[in-house]
């Protein structure tokens, strides 16, 4: 007899899945992305969650359900704003009908237009539990030209952003107290919408490493790297005797946790190590400097991760001096660029990886003087990469940085005085110079050789700032001279997201340790330097 035909296997019926509308679109992609039916399953998405077999919503944290995905939200302004915090009262009258509440967060009272994407409204309606009042001023724009929009609107315009498509033009606001900008977990963050995973009737097999893994988040700190960019350090002549009444460590003190809470810190080192450093003298206005090597101390104590060699003064004391740093910088594990033992070493860009991010880092002097200069006076001497406008070598790598999916940063070693006077405001040909390492691939360029802190340039997507100011120095001629930035830059899968300002000042009597300002102090400096940025 033949063989009996086996009967037919019933097929399972699809997976029926159900997104709220609510729901992010880029957490619902994430989500979608990471769904994998059981062999021989199949699934299907539907608009009605009374038929789905799996249902996702947007859930407030007292909803039982299992969280699948958290979207961390910015609160951010126009990048040149006075204001560095707010409250999540003062966002909920304005969302309730009462828009006056967020002018105090304004830097000329008015009331603020809100910008967000339909996206992101439609969330926060579902965040809120209700739709705007029609009295609150809320501007649509897609999400490439959400920051555009902010920044020309500006003072008047803020926006709520999702944390991995902020823009350098929009500076992000501390909420309640906590910035997204900080590694801090963000457990106690109140914009966050959470993802809830409220029904399971059929697949629970095919949920389960939803289970077992930690919500999916558009602000994971393992991807996430906090770039610590200074300006001038010069260990020598005052702040070296200061050193040695109150200890090495002295001058980085107060700002010490700007600093060790990023995970990269830059440091642009303009004197060498020496052995034979001879005792600082106090006053005697010298300008040849040499530092003792334990000084590297403070380096180490601060976390100075990378070291910048374009300084002026590296070879005061001669090469072998020079030279002798770079073996110190080795032997604690830093590394450097912008000068080195030879022309290749000098004007080579390095690369340093952190929290999945690749950083490259290129720098130059182009103003000398040749006896700094490695190979300056045709000696084959060690010391800083020369380089003359528009940096063709420059240019070239950071190309070749760019195409290797790293974040290109470029520093320069500039004119200090390029009006011909310490000043705040930055020379036509400055800018001009700043900008051809912007149109060769740089997200970010940072001058270095500013004992004077200067303004900031948004161009073509990179981010300018044409002067740093002095870190760790003695001169204390003129309030400028005192004032100080450290670039805190957020770098997030490869983009640079946000840069917060973070603002010290060197006081009269104590001139040697810049501390943190105060809000008088900080908000007059802003000021001051956005003015001279042109906003």
């Amino acid at each position: 007899m033949p063989p009996a035909t086996p009967a037919p296997t019933a097929k399972a019926a699809p997976i029926q899945v159900y997104f709220d509308r609510a729901i992010p679109s880029d957490a619902r992609d994430a989500v979608v992305a990471t769904l994998k039916p059981p062999t021989g399953a199949s699934l299907v998405f539907t608009d009605e969650a009374a038929v789905a077999d799996v249902v996702f919503m947007m859930t407030a944290p007292t909803v039982p359900s299992t969280v699948i995905a958290e979207w961390v939200y910015a609160v951010a302004m126009p990048f040149p704003t006075l204001t560095d915090t707010v409250t999540h009262a003062l966002i909920t009258e304005f969302w309730d009908g009462h828009p006056d509440a967020m002018a105090v967060t304004t830097d000329n009272g008015a009331v603020p237009t809100l910008f967000v994407t339909p996206d992101t409204l439609r969330s926060l309606t579902a965040f809120f539990g209700h739709a705007p009042a029609p009295n609150a001023p809320i501007q649509i724009r897609p999400q490439d030209q959400l920051a555009d929009s902010v920044f020309a609107a500006r003072p008047a315009s803020w926006a709520i952003v999702p944390f991995d498509q902020l823009d350098p033009k929009l500076k992000v606001l501390a909420l309640d107290g906590v910035s997204p900008l900080h590694r801090n977990g963000d457990n106690n963050y109140w914009l966050k919408f959470r993802v809830g995973m409220i029904k399971v009737k059929r697949g629970v097999e095919w949920v389960a490493p939803y289970l077992q893994n930690g919500p999916l988040t558009n602000r994971d700190e393992s991807r996430m790297t906090l770039l610590a960019m200074t300006g001038t350090t010069a260990l020598g002549r005052d702040i070296a005797w200061v050193m040695e009444q109150k200890g090495v460590l002295y001058p980085g003190q107060k700002i010490k946790s700007w600093l060790t809470t990023a995970d990269i810190v830059h440091l642009s080192n303009e004197v060498s190590f020496n052995p034979d450093c001879p005792p600082p003298r106090f006053g005697t206005g010298e300008t040849i400097f040499c530092s003792a090597p334990k000084y590297l101390d403070l380096f180490k104590d601060v976390r100075a991760r990378v070291i910048e060699n374009t300084g002026n003064h590296i070879n005061d004391y001669g090469w072998q001096a020079f030279s002798y740093t770079l073996s110190l910088y080795n032997q604690a594990g830093m590394v450097y660029f912008g000068g080195g033992r030879t022309l290749t070493e000098a004007q080579r860009a390095i690369t340093v990886t952190d929290h999945g991010n690749l950083l490259g880092f290129v720098g130059c002097n182009p103003v000398g003087p040749p006896i700094a200069w490695v190979n300056g006076l045709n000696d084959g001497r060690p010391g800083s990469a020369a380089c003359q406008s528009p940096y063709p070598v420059m240019q070239a790598e950071l190309k070749k940085l760019k195409a290797s999916g790293a974040v290109p940063i470029a520093t320069l070693q500039y004119q200090e005085q390029p009006l011909g006077d310490f000043s705040y405001n930055t020379a036509p040909s400055q800018v001009a110079d700043f900008r051809h390492l912007v149109d060769a691939g740089a997200a970010i360029v940072s001058g270095s050789q500013g004992h004077q802190s200067q303004g900031f340039d948004l161009y073509r997507g990179g981010f300018i700032h044409f002067a740093v100011g002095n870190l760790f120095f003695d001169q204390t001629q003129t309030l400028g001279l005192r004032q100080t930035f450290v670039d805190r830059y957020v770098i997030y899968k490869g983009r640079v997201l946000s840069v917060e300002l973070l603002t010290g000042i060197r006081d009269v009597d104590n001139w040697a340790q810049p501390r943190p300002m105060t809000k008088v102090e900080r908000r007059a400096f802003l000021q001051t330097i956005f003015r001279a940025s042109g906003w």
